[in-house]
């Protein structure tokens, strides 16, 4: 902690700045006094928990190392550095970005909209098919003037 009282929040004046949503402006005060440190919910909108016990706003509750501390949606744990806080952060590498869903979603994978062309394609040459297979058929079981000669007298010669 940069000082003994420290006030966290996700306003750009607050010591401990925690870029969420959940977490409000002024969020909670960390002070360090006779070798202990406490926190104060500021009356915060989502609340300020300490190993899940949700903090009464404005009472200062007393902390230890190893505490699990939540501010709205965002969980920290209370560590006694040994470090000197200057060579931490000149050593401090920050994580990747993380990846677009574009960069995620690389790979052999099969365009949708792809097979829906080739489903709507096959469904257009099936009915083609179908209409012409319908439409020979017909023309085959049409009978002719003869054949209808034939079918009614069978032992008469045709014309």
């Amino acid at each position: 902690m940069p000082a003994p009282v420290v006030t966290v929040g996700r306003a750009a004046g607050c010591e401990v700045r925690i870029d969420d949503d959940s977490v409000s402006a002024q969020h909670a005060r960390l002070e360090y006094d006779m070798g202990a440190w406490r926190i104060t919910d500021l009356g915060s909108v989502n609340g300020t928990s300490v190993e899940g016990q949700r903090l009464a706003a404005n009472v200062p509750t007393p902390l230890s190392y190893g505490s699990t501390i939540r501010f709205g949606g965002v969980q920290l744990q209370l560590r006694e550095a040994a470090a000197d806080p200057e060579a931490a952060r000149a050593a401090y590498v920050p994580p990747p970005p993380p990846k677009t869903l574009r960069e995620e979603r690389r790979g052999a994978r099969f365009p949708v909209w792809l097979l829906l062309l080739v489903l709507i394609v096959l469904a257009v040459v099936g009915w083609l098919v179908y209409t012409n297979v319908v439409a020979a058929q017909t023309l085959t079981l049409a009978p002719d003037a003869s054949s209808i000669a034939l079918l009614l007298l069978p032992g008469t010669a045709a014309p």
